[in-house]
């Protein structure tokens, strides 16, 4: 047993524990640690990987007497930080060894006691030790650094923070000297790629092949709405078990369904976790379900990582995970004993349900994706060469590329490229190069520069969507989107209804309801994880195979087969025969076939290819019909479909996909001008420290500083962030060469829609579930707020009575109690001062004059119009000549009135920017 390799006292700590056998994960890891090695431990969530690395080292520093800082542990979430503080401190404070924990809420007087008194392990994020390495105090603290452990690191090697985080360790190294690397990952594809970023001769222990799943599909029967259906299916299993996580794709979805079980059942024991919430909510979330005074968490990606929530016996993934990753790191969250098998359940819909099974076999065959890893960041970079100099002051620029070079995503870099970013940054007033251009120094604008730029995540800002008919707030989106998307009489859909843009300002988008669904932007999807190449493709396999067995098997014997091989229940195996079976009378698309049909004016192209792939094509035909036709292409993507809202014909598409070339060049010729390229370019320039961290889109003229740097390393930067993030060049190369070479068959149809293509188009507004609202319901509301609206009038004729009143409350034609007359006028509450002073006054400023003016002109139109004038006035932006023209219309009815009110004040919503210049 490895245990014995410890020292006595460790070992007696261990037995205190009850730690009575060392899990997989420490029986292979820990010799290897303690002998010293760089170690990449891969193992699912909750089988002890973090004790198989901190207990070996924990029991160096104790019997080296290793100076503090003696262990960095980095994790990417504060949350992790909170989690293993908890879960280490009692070994480390039975070692007398302190430990602490360093993150950007730290406090003023924390940090200053760790710069005073640094603890043996310091746990902190990839950010704020960016922050530490140049404090004169810290890095004297960090030169003792001998062990470095970097948590979940699954979460960072794809991303630009894991990009940051390589170079960040090789600016330690220059300062600690060579330290051991460890790292702990959920399973991933390429190993051997994650042990590289790590570093240098990297062991690679997969401590994961001894954890068992049990993964079942369901598609729940149901009578009416199948969202209801799926909801009722989810509680009986809730029911079932003792403690489920239920785990969404996006924030929005784990919204929707926890008010929809509240709905369901009051009292029902479940809560919503995600990102997005505040700290406290999330560990009230945490806290409660750990206690068992929750049945059952519904969470985002927020709970796939190790923070402790206590046992968990069952796992429900409502609709397809879309990455095998994902699957297997949400449902290893459930039976987390030895020996325990990890239980769980795919509630899936019709759509995504061969993609559920290709994904559920793919996990219980350890078939994940591969990763993609940033090449050659140099936003990036620009920020850690700057970090550089802060470190040291200066330093040959033959040291900062070989430093550079060691860190994996630069291996490739070019000396040229690394002179152009040292001269963009020196034009910066970033560093100082010398004359000789063989060295650099730090620079006084480094230093803010560097400290703004010490996070590469987007700063996405909220943005309210407000309904105007109501004035209230009714949902709210990303600053991306609304760059994208955000263009007036745009629509789009926002909680389940569809909405059309009437003005955007600041924090705001004002909209008002519209009932022509079909022609809104789909609900945004967030970030919604992209389903790879491998996997649609594998969902095109599927459908050829099951298409030809109902061509030559009995039926049923098929069923029982998708059963029996993909854990189906019943329901869900006879819903993919049925689907196949009507898919067949037009054609079945698969991994070698296209299908592409119409419907209106969407064309719909059925390319089982993945997110990335279908985004280049789709983005390649949109290009090539605005080039060609001056046409404006609207193309929304699946893993399995290209929707493309067009008034072009098939055969022109075709023509497109069979004579396509120079992929590369058109894609990033259309980039230029898309919001898509905008809001990278917008993120990317920050930080490159071209724009202020702290702007807005709105607050500057960004056309003119994306002209400025045409071809300019920063516009380069935004093309490759995108071509890597969303598309994938050299797949959808190589699948439009395959067309051209017929291995691939493109089949058009002359008949009406499709099972598979009717779908599509209702998966794209799949979050539209419910009814339309009638235009009568909209009044009501309408009328209720202006009803509601407080106002304040004032006697102009005794100018000795002024009250505040909701219009609701006023007399049809009110009158004032103390001289009876009928002279009331409405006073402007943007005027500040008390109406019965100014109406005393003797001496008279214009502005002043102006107001006693058009309070003359309101009690002049309430004596005329009575209450329905101060309705009209109640209106938003409505003034007093306003009013009058919607009065002299004489509106028949109160609902023409209503309309008259709501068209003005749209009206000044739209306008009103315009009235200010």
């Amino acid at each position: 047993m490895v245990f014995h390799l410890f020292s006595e006292k460790l070992q007696e700590l261990i037995k205190k524990k009850g730690f009575l056998e060392p899990t997989a994960p420490q029986k292979l890891g820990i010799p290897e640690i303690l002998s010293g090695k760089n170690v990449l431990i891969i193992s699912p969530t909750g089988v002890g990987k973090t004790e198989a690395c901190i207990l070996p080292l924990l029991d160096k520093i104790k019997n080296n007497n290793e100076k503090p800082i003696a262990l960095l542990y980095i994790t990417p979430l504060r949350a992790l930080n909170r989690d293993l503080l908890d879960r280490i401190f009692w070994w480390a404070d039975n070692l007398e060894m302190d430990i602490d924990v360093r993150h950007g809420d730290t406090s003023k007087k924390e940090r200053s006691e760790q710069r005073e008194n640094p603890s043996h392990i310091l746990i902190t994020t990839p950010e704020t030790l960016g922050a530490i390495l140049p404090g004169k105090r810290m890095r004297e603290h960090l030169k003792n650094v001998k062990y470095v452990i970097i948590d979940e690191i699954h979460e960072l090697v794809e991303n630009k923070r894991g990009v940051q985080l390589s170079l960040l360790l090789e600016r330690l190294e220059r300062i600690a000297g060579n330290f051991q690397r460890i790292a702990l990952s959920a399973t991933v594809g390429e190993p051997n790629k994650v042990a590289k970023f790590l570093g240098n001769n990297v062991k690679i222990i997969n401590a994961d092949t001894e954890k068992k799943y049990e993964i079942k599909i369901e598609l729940p029967k149901y009578k009416g709405n199948e969202v209801e259906g799926r909801i009722l299916r989810i509680k009986e299993l809730i029911n079932q078990h003792n403690k489920t996580l239920i785990f969404t794709n996006t924030r929005e979805t784990a919204e929707a369904l926890g008010s929809r079980f509240k709905l369901l059942e009051k009292d029902f024991q479940i809560d919503v976790h995600h990102g997005s919430l505040s700290k406290n909510l999330r560990i009230k979330a945490e806290n409660a379900f750990k206690k068992g005074e929750l049945k059952a968490l519904i969470a985002t990606s927020s709970l796939e990582l190790g923070i402790d929530i206590g046992e968990v016996d069952f796992v429900i993934q409502y609709l397809s995970p879309r990455r095998v990753s994902k699957l297997l790191q949400r449902f290893g969250r459930s039976g987390h004993k030895i020996g325990e098998i990890s239980k769980g359940v795919i509630i899936s819909d019709k759509d995504d349900l061969l993609e559920s099974c290709i994904i559920a076999k793919n996990a219980n065959e350890r078939k994940i994706e591969g990763i993609k890893i940033h090449e050659l960041a140099l936003d990036i970079l620009a920020t850690q060469i700057v970090g550089i100099t802060l470190d040291e002051y200066e330093i040959s620029l033959e040291d900062v590329f070989l430093t550079i070079k060691k860190a994996y995503p630069y291996r490739n870099m070019k000396k040229e490229d690394f002179i152009s970013l040292i001269n963009f940054l020196s034009e910066m007033k970033l560093i100082y190069v010398s004359e000789d251009g063989k060295r650099i120094k730090r620079r006084k604008k480094g230093w803010k520069y560097y400290y703004e730029n010490l996070s590469s995540i987007p700063d996405l800002k909220k943005i309210s969507v407000v309904d105007v008919s109501k004035n209230e707030t009714i949902g709210f989106l990303d600053e991306s989107f609304v760059l994208e998307h955000g263009e007036i009489e745009n629509t789009f859909i926002c909680a389940g209804s569809a909405w059309k843009i009437i003005q955007i300002e600041g924090t705001k988008v004002f909209v008002e309801y519209i009932e022509d669904i079909d022609s809104a932007i789909p609900a945004w999807e967030g970030e919604l994880i992209p389903v790879s190449f491998e996997v649609a493709h594998d969902v095109g396999r599927l459908r050829k195979f099951i298409y030809k067995k109902i061509e030559t098997e009995n039926k049923n014997l098929l069923k029982d087969f998708l059963i029996k091989n993909y854990n189906l229940n019943e329901h869900a195996a006879k819903a993919i025969i049925k689907t196949i079976l009507k898919q067949k009378d037009f054609v079945v698309p698969d991994h070698k076939t296209i299908f592409i049909e119409n419907f209106k004016d969407f064309i719909i192209i059925h390319s089982c290819f993945g997110n990335n792939v279908n985004n280049t094509i789709g983005r390649y035909i949109a290009s090539m019909l605005a080039m060609t036709k001056g046409e404006s292409v609207n193309v929304k993507i699946d893993p399995y479909r290209i929707i493309i809202r067009t008034f072009s014909k098939i055969d022109e598409i075709i023509k497109i996909i069979l004579n396509a070339n120079d992929l590369r060049k058109v894609i990033e010729i259309s980039l230029e001008d898309s919001s898509l390229f905008k809001w990278n370019f917008f993120q990317i320039a920050k930080r490159f420290g071209i724009i202020s961290p702290n702007a807005t889109i709105d607050s500057i003229n960004l056309n003119k500083i994306i002209n400025q740097y045409k071809d300019h390393l920063v516009y380069n930067e935004t093309i490759r962030t995108i071509l890597k993030e969303k598309m994938d060049i050299e797949k959808a190369e190589e699948i439009l060469n395959q067309i051209k070479r017929k291995e691939i068959r493109v089949v058009k149809s002359n008949k009406k829609i499709s099972p598979l293509g009717k779908s599509g188009l209702e998966r794209l507004f799949f979050d539209v579930i419910k009814p339309k609202r009638p235009e009568k319901e909209i009044f009501e509301s309408f009328k209720r707020r202006l009803l509601g609206t407080r106002i304040r009038i004032v006697c102009m004729n005794c100018k000795d009575y002024s009250i505040s009143i909701e219009v609701k409350n006023l007399e049809e034609y009110p009158t004032c109690p103390k001289c009876n007359s009928r002279l009331i006028g409405i006073y402007d509450y943007s005027f500040k001062k008390d109406p019965l002073e100014l109406l005393k006054k003797k001496n008279l400023t214009k502005e002043e004059k102006k107001e006693i003016e058009r309070l003359r002109r309101s009690a002049s139109l309430m004596i005329t119009y009575g209450k329905k004038y101060a309705i009209v006035q109640a209106g938003r932006g409505i003034g007093v000549e306003t009013a009058a023209k919607i009065l002299s219309k004489l509106p028949k009815d109160e609902e023409s009135l209503l309309k008259y009110i709501y068209e003005a004040e749209k009206s000044y919503v739209k306008y009103r920017k315009f009235w200010k210049l």
